[in-house]
């Protein structure tokens, strides 16, 4: 029942797609109707368990479908987005192709991903602003919108028994209004000895839960195959060039500045001369009060 449920409603939003997805069977440009149809006829539903290339695989629960990665190349072009090279496979729910979840293995190297047990959310978040800001003279030269990232939707969240993390940030326009809504994407990544799978899934600040329990359900069913899991790395693997930070999408990690605490606000100056002002009284009062004990044992 479901499968009809949801092919119906892929078949919906792939008919207003109107150009072709790609070649199909003979070379053919096969349409999007075509590359739904194909991506339902490979799927596999819960409560299978599905390949994650050669690394993983994923118990799937609930109304989690996974699209292997020929199908779910078509299926993107079909839906009008954007194809990683090291695309694993597609993830739907209930959401449809609004909210598909595209699933990479990122073959980086060992993260050690215990080190995000170091940093909180603060720092988590600075470090994202800065690497955000640090993008805008390159979205200016293209002529795009300078950006921020405003806050978290879901703050950076370790398992550090099964080493995975997921987090979602609200990334805005600068000139975007303070209470503003816009697009997310929730990141949830599984942690393994030569790289990590990465599960991305786009939509609006009012699908976060949706994508939340997608994500939450697909990292429950994530499990490496022998001598690929974290727990299997050795000290002489491959490392990840950037580390936590690269995984993460950021440029580095570090401690958050205060950018938003007293000792970085503007009160700092006028409440340290208050402060200084106030030291010079005391002393003033101390010697005041020596001179006038040394007159009285003089007289």
């Amino acid at each position: 029942m479901l499968r009809i449920v949801l092919a119906t409603f892929w078949f919906g939003m792939a008919a207003a797609v109107a150009a072709p997805a790609g070649p199909g069977a003979g070379g053919k440009a096969e349409t999007p109707d075509q590359a739904v149809v194909a991506a339902l006829r490979q799927s596999i539903g819960a409560p299978a368990r599905a390949a994650i290339g050669d690394q993983a695989t994923v118990r799937l629960a609930g109304d989690l479908v996974l699209v292997p990665a020929a199908p779910a190349r078509s299926l993107l072009v079909a839906a009008g987005k954007a194809v990683p090279a090291d695309l694993q496979a597609v993830l739907l729910g209930a959401g449809g192709i609004d909210l598909a979840g595209v699933i990479r293995f990122v073959p980086a190297g060992f993260v050690d991903a215990d080190a995000a047990r170091a940093w909180t959310e603060g720092d988590f978040l600075a470090s994202l602003q800065d690497t955000v800001a640090g993008g805008n003279p390159a979205r200016a030269q293209r002529g795009e919108d300078a950006l921020e990232a405003r806050r978290w939707v879901q703050a950076p969240h370790y398992d550090a028994e099964r080493h995975q993390l997921s987090w979602a940030a609200l990334i805005l326009p600068q000139s975007a209004p303070g209470e503003s809504d816009g697009g997310i994407t929730y990141h949830a990544i599984g942690f393994g000895r030569d790289g990590y799978v990465e599960l991305s899934i786009g939509g609006s600040l009012q699908q976060a839960d949706t994508m939340a329990d997608m994500a939450h359900r697909f990292l429950g069913g994530l499990t490496f195959l022998p001598r690929k899991g974290y727990e299997d790395a050795h000290p002489g693997d491959r490392r990840a060039p950037g580390g936590l930070a690269a995984a993460m999408g950021m440029d580095s990690l570090h401690k958050d500045n205060g950018r938003g605490s007293f000792w970085g606000s503007d009160k700092v100056m006028p409440v340290a001369g208050g402060i200084v002002a106030a030291i010079g009284a005391l002393w003033g009062l101390i010697y005041v009060q020596r001179h006038l004990r040394r007159e009285a044992r003089r007289g």
